[in-house]
């Protein structure tokens, strides 16, 4: 898949969470789109090609949300990362549901401490209480859909290449 149209699904997964997402509110908690597509990509196509829609995606929330520029980026990044890390079969959908809740905290976790060092106020318990234990499992549960679907798309663009 080429690069412009794969950054092309981040920029519509950052429109769809700045205006869809917080219509499907329950409480705190919303899925984060741009998170758990960063995750999968790099699940799927490795961590270079998962850095680049973190980055992208991250730079274009901030943009959205009016959060200082580059914290959602820097956090995505952590969150890339870290699911970089995981080791096992990535193309597993139990790996990536189990993925995008550890990178939910891990995402929110670099959040606060960017926010805080930016000098933004956050509530520490509340935010993990009331946000991100709900984030992880509602990111869970919407991460079979991305994942699947990002999938298929990573094995229709990238075919395995047959060796002799």
């Amino acid at each position: 898949m080429g690069r412009y149209f794969s950054l092309l699904i981040v920029l519509i997964g950052a429109l769809a969470q700045s205006t869809l997402v917080p219509e499907l509110r329950i409480g705190e908690s919303a899925p984060d789109l741009v998170l758990l597509l960063a995750i999968s990509w790099t699940l799927l196509a490795g961590l270079s090609e998962g850095l680049l829609w973190a980055a992208f995606g991250g730079f274009l929330q901030d943009l959205l949300s009016g959060l200082p520029t580059g914290t959602t980026a820097l956090a995505l990044l952590a969150a890339a990362m870290s699911a970089h890390m995981i080791a096992g079969q990535r193309r597993n959908v139990l790996i990536a549901l189990f993925v995008a809740a550890l990178g939910t905290f891990v995402y929110h976790g670099a959040l606060i401490v960017l926010l805080i060092v930016v000098r933004r106020p956050v509530e520490i318990g509340y935010t993990l209480r009331q946000v991100t234990v709900p984030n992880a499992l509602f990111n869970a549960a919407t991460m079979l859909i991305i994942f699947l679907s990002l999938r298929a798309l990573h094995a229709a663009f990238y075919p395995k290449r047959l060796r002799l």
